[in-house]
């Protein structure tokens, strides 16, 4: 998946901590698979790193970064991870990293998801993954209480049989 970054220019004195930055999340709320990760994520989320915001919101937020990625066509069906405050845009494999990163304890895996296998590496997991939802939701367990129907985009029904 690519990653996009948009600079920004830095007031002075303008040097946020780690912890301290929200990142925004944007995922796709039509996948349940998506809204399970979120529900799991919102649990973990004690000291308020993450925002969540379904794709489709993004280009009505308001927000000029989110709006300008979702005109540019940028918001496909992936997850994505934007920090408002520089700019930097993440998505699929990578934006997971950025979360695991993001995450109590995700320091321990800095040093490991730094490294350029890992990032494609993620990247070919979360595209495989992201293919095959309905068979992860199996896997997982979570056959029954999340559904995720992948239509194929081109499919059209005839309601008259």
């Amino acid at each position: 998946m690519t990653i996009e970054t948009r600079p920004r220019q830095a007031a002075q004195g303008d040097n946020p901590t780690p912890s301290s930055v929200t990142l925004t999340v944007l995922f796709d709320d039509d996948c349940g698979v998506c809204r399970e990760t979120v529900r799991q994520l919102r649990r973990w989320n004690h000291d308020g790193r993450f925002e969540f915001m379904p794709l489709n919101l993004a280009a009505t937020s308001g927000r000029p970064i989110l709006v300008d990625l979702a005109a540019q066509g940028h918001l496909q069906d992936s997850v994505h991870v934007v920090d408002e405050a520089t700019g930097r845009v993440v998505s699929g494999g990578h934006a997971a990293l950025a979360i695991i990163d993001a995450l109590p304890g995700g320091w321990l895996f800095r040093p490991w998801a730094a490294l350029p296998p890992t990032a494609a590496a993620a990247d070919l997991v979360y595209r495989v993954a992201s293919r095959h939802r309905d068979r992860v939701t199996w896997l997982t367990g979570l056959r029954d209480e999340v559904s995720c129907p992948v239509e194929p985009s081109n499919s059209t029904t005839d309601p008259s049989g």
